[in-house]
Order: C-alpha cells, then sequence, then structure tokens
C-alpha cells in the first residue's frame, strides 16, 4: 500500500505571484540590455545586412532581364549563337532605339570631317516610308502600298480643273520632269520611287512653302473648317495651332545658320513639313527620317526605395535584426533562467535533450528557404511578369517583409517531427496512426504549407515536400524513443 503524501511537497520551495512577477521583470530587464547592446553592433553591419537580403532579389531580376533578352531574339538563330554568350555571361541587355538619321549623318560629317566631309546626302527628304499612312489595322496592305498612285492621281486630277496648288506643283517641273510626271499618271504604274523622287524635286524649290495656295492648303488641313460652334468655343483657343506664325518661325529658322546643314537643307525641311500638311491623306505627318539601334548595356539591377525616409527604416529593421541575432544567446539565456526555475531535474532533462534539435531544425528550415527556395519562387513567380510584358519594379520595404516572413515559416513548419513526437508522448496519437493515416497528414502537410508561404504554388510545393520527409522522421523518432511506461503499479487515491 503507498503510503500517504506530507501535504505540501514545495513548501521550502515555493515563491509568491509577487516574487513571481519580479524574477520575470529581472530577467526581462537582463534580456532588454542584451538586444540593445546586440542592436548597437548591429548598427555597424546594418548595411551588410541588407546586402545580403537583397541577393537572392538581385539574382532573380537578373535572371529575369537575361531571359528576357532571349525571348528577343529567339527567332533569329544566328543572333542567339553571337549574343547568347554576351547576354548570359556577361548580363547585357538591348534596347532598340531610333535614331535621326539626317542629325546622325550631320554630325558624322561634322566630327570627322577628313573622312566624311565629302559624303553626299540630302537631309530632311522625303523617303518611301512616308507614303504608308498611319492607318487603323482594318485597312488593307493594299491600299496603304497603293498611296503613291493615288498621291500622283489627285495632283492629276486636281490640276486637269486647273486648280491653283496643282497648276503652282505642276509648274515647278521643267519640260523632262513634266513628260516623266505625265508618263506616271497616264500610265498608272508609277512605283512608290518614282513617286518620292517627285516629291524631293518639289522639296528643293525654294518658293514652294511661301506659296499661298500651298500655304492655304496646310491651314486647312491643320486648323481645319471654320464653324459655329468652334467660334463659341475658347476652352482650348491656346492650345490650337496658328499656322501663319508656324511658317514665320520656320522662315526665321531658315536664315539661322545651324552647324552641319545648308539654307537649302534648312528650306527642304520647311517643305517637306508644308507638302505633308498639305496633303495628309497621301502622306505621314511631317518628320524627322529614322533608322532602328540597337543599344547594348550592362544590366545594373537596383531596388528601389520611393520615400525620403524609407532607406532609413530599412536601415534601422536591418540593425534590428542583426542585433536580435547577435543577442540571442543572452536573450534566450535569460528566458531560459525564469523558466528552468520551476522545472524539476527530469524535465530540464528534456529541454536540453530537445533544445538544441528545435534549433537547429528552425535554423535549417530558415536557411533552406533563403539559400535555396527563395530564388526558384522569385523566378516562378516574375515568369508571369515576362509572359505579361510587366517589368517587375520591388521596393526593398516590401521584399524585407518578404524575406522575413518566408524563413519564419519554414521554420516554424520545420518543428513538426517535434510536434508529433509530443503528440505522441501524451497519448493524443500512436506510431501505428501516424503510419495509418499517412496520406491525411500528406494532404494537412500541404494545406498547412499554403498558409505558411507567399500565394504561389512553388513556394507550396517546396515546403510541403520537406515537411513530408519530416513527417516520416517524426514517424522515426517515434518509433525509436517511445513513451517510458508508468513503473508504478499502484497509486494513491486522495477520496
Amino acid at each position: 500500500m503507498a503510503k500517504n503524501p506530507k501535504e505540501d511537497l514545495f513548501a521550502d520551495s515555493t515563491m509568491t505571484f509577487g516574487e513571481h512577477l519580479e524574477e520575470l521583470r529581472q530577467c526581462l530587464f537582463r534580456a532588454a540590455i542584451g538586444l540593445v547592446i546586440g542592436v548597437g553592433f548591429g548598427l555597424f553591419y546594418a548595411d551588410e545586412v541588407v546586402q545580403q537580403i537583397q541577393v537572392p532579389l538581385k539574382v532573380s531580376l537578373r535572371s529575369y532581364y537575361r531571359n528576357q533578352a532571349l525571348d528577343r531574339i529567339q527567332d533569329d538563330d544566328i543572333a542567339q549563337a553571337e549574343l547568347a554568350g554576351l547576354i548570359t555571361n556577361e548580363d547585357y541587355v538591348s534596347n532598340d532605339i531610333e535614331v535621326e538619321l539626317d542629325q546622325l549623318l550631320m554630325r558624322l560629317k561634322a566630327a570627322v570631317p577628313s573622312q566624311l566631309g565629302t559624303l553626299d546626302f540630302a537631309p530632311y527628304s522625303f523617303v518611301p516610308e512616308d507614303f504608308i499612312l498611319e492607318a487603323d489595322d482594318s485597312a488593307l496592305e493594299s491600299d496603304k502600298q497603293s498611296k503613291h498612285r493615288k498621291f500622283l492621281e489627285h495632283v492629276k486630277t486636281n490640276l486637269d480643273s486647273q486648280q491653283p496648288w496643282a497648276v503652282f506643283l505642276y509648274g515647278l517641273l521643267d519640260e523632262t520632269q513634266r513628260s516623266v510626271f505625265d508618263g506616271l499618271t497616264n500610265s498608272g504604274e508609277a512605283t512608290v520611287v518614282d513617286a518620292v523622287g517627285v516629291l524631293n524635286h518639289w522639296a528643293d524649290e525654294v518658293s514652294l512653302y511661301k506659296d499661298k495656295h500651298i500655304r492655304e492648303l496646310v491651314k486647312k488641313s491643320i486648323e481645319g473648317p471654320e464653324t459655329w460652334w468652334s467660334q463659341l468655343d475658347t476652352i482650348g483657343e491656346e492650345n490650337k495651332i496658328n499656322v501663319d506664325k508656324v511658317f514665320e518661325t520656320f522662315t526665321k529658322a531658315i536664315e539661322t545658320p545651324i552647324e552641319g546643314t545648308t539654307i537649302q537643307d534648312r528650306q527642304r525641311r520647311v517643305n517637306k513639313f508644308a507638302l505633308s500638311s498639305a496633303f495628309p491623306d497621301y502622306l505621314r505627318s511631317a518628320r524627322p527620317a529614322t533608322i532602328t539601334l540597337p543599344v547594348w548595356e550592362k544590366k545594373d539591377i537596383r531596388v528601389q526605395t520611393l520615400n525620403a525616409h524609407e532607406g532609413f527604416m530599412i536601415w534601422l529593421k536591418a540593425a534590428f535584426i542583426a542585433g536580435f541575432v547577435i543577442g540571442s544567446p543572452w536573450i534566450f539565456f535569460q528566458l531560459w533562467s525564469f523558466v528552468a526555475a520551476g522545472l524539476y531535474p527530469h524535465e530540464r532533462k528534456y529541454v536540453y535533450m530537445y533544445l538544441p534539435f528545435c534549433l537547429a531544425l528552425f535554423f535549417g528550415g530558415a536557411a533552406m528557404a533563403f539559400f535555396v527556395v527563395m530564388e526558384p519562387v522569385l523566378d516562378f513567380l516574375f515568369s508571369y511578369n515576362r509572359m505579361m510584358a510587366i517589368d517587375p519594379d520591388p521596393r526593398i520595404s516590401e521584399w524585407l517583409g518578404f524575406v522575413m516572413f518566408l524563413p519564419i515559416g519554414f521554420g516554424i513548419a520545420f518543428q513538426l517531427p517535434l510536434v508529433m513526437l509530443m503528440l505522441q508522448r501524451i497519448g493524443i496519437f500512436t506510431t501505428k496512426a501516424y503510419l495509418a493515416k499517412w496520406r491525411v497528414a500528406i494532404l494537412v502537410i500541404f494545406i498547412i504549407a499554403m498558409f505558411l508561404t507567399p500565394a504561389d504554388p512553388l513556394s507550396m510545393l517546396l515546403l510541403g515536400g520537406p515537411l513530408t520527409v519530416l513527417y516520416f522522421l517524426g514517424i522515426l523518432l517515434c518509433k525509436f524513443m517511445p513513451r517510458n511506461k508508468n513503473p508504478y503499479t499502484e497509486s494513491y487515491d486522495p477520496v
């Protein structure tokens, strides 16, 4: 028969509630002092912490721009062979820019007069593309390509009806050019090169932009017809274009010398504007001739801050994170000293046994999230940016929250074997139950992984996979570290 226990087995070691609070206050104060000292040291390493935190993001962004550059040349086998190394090994990307051909040639002639000074070209000339209208997608391609013939027919029709502007343009042609013009309009087989030649001859005539009939066509095209409601509209008056003032400005520009150009070049520029504006149904609006050139640059990956104080706040957060890591041994020791005072020796033994295992699982999960999972997850997320042609522009504050959330979620989830062992020790589950319900357990694991990771399937899979392995590791722990059987056959019943 068991002996009756004493009235109070802990009479010599009990503490009042106030004494517990005082002990807790002292432990928390010492822990806070350690945290402050750790943050003080962390201030010296905050910039390095921020740089390290950005590493996975910069690697994924660099991969994104590299794949984007490769996508642009995927249909050109020769370009892929020549440029793949430049893109993948040296992180160069190309951007197409439109360069004004006339300005480029004039600058080259002025920069290298000994080699290009004799280069013969007429800037501000018409080109075949000027006949292709900026039509909508419903316009037939054949209609676009035949605009040069329709333009010549339009001039010929108005010439036959003795329109002043058509008579003036025809009068600018000499006998030879008139015969060519008549032949083009009568045969109906004029090529776009022939039409461009006629336009450029008119553009070289000094008197073209001065003719009042041409100016009337330009004014009608730009200013539009005068209506009674437009006369009442005074709101947009400042945005209206005054053609007379435009030509006055052009006249002054012709008389003003510009390096690399002659007075004939400047007159041709004004004449091109006049002809393009006078015939908007057949010619594009006046613009310089451009060529598309690729510009290669080494992509510099930089994370953005949008507020003046955001960089400072990120620096403080990084210092706090570094300080907490530096001071964590002292902080946990102070908390443990408070908790250990109320534990039995055999209970402390369990803590000494499982605490290192718990910390190893937590830091292992966090390390896996940062060094293994982070880049594939970002590559997966950025693939949608590339698919939708939306360039990512991440903020450092948003990235800091993401980089903290994912490792902590992995670290907590990696405690699964210890949770399984605890539930088996207190009798809620058995090892046989773990084995019998492993399919349901894996389903629950992936559901939990969905909540512990960002909203993308890849991070859920990368967490659910290791947790499945840890689930079976937990079964092994339960098997080789079973519950201790109660050595006592009799117990004291206080009733």
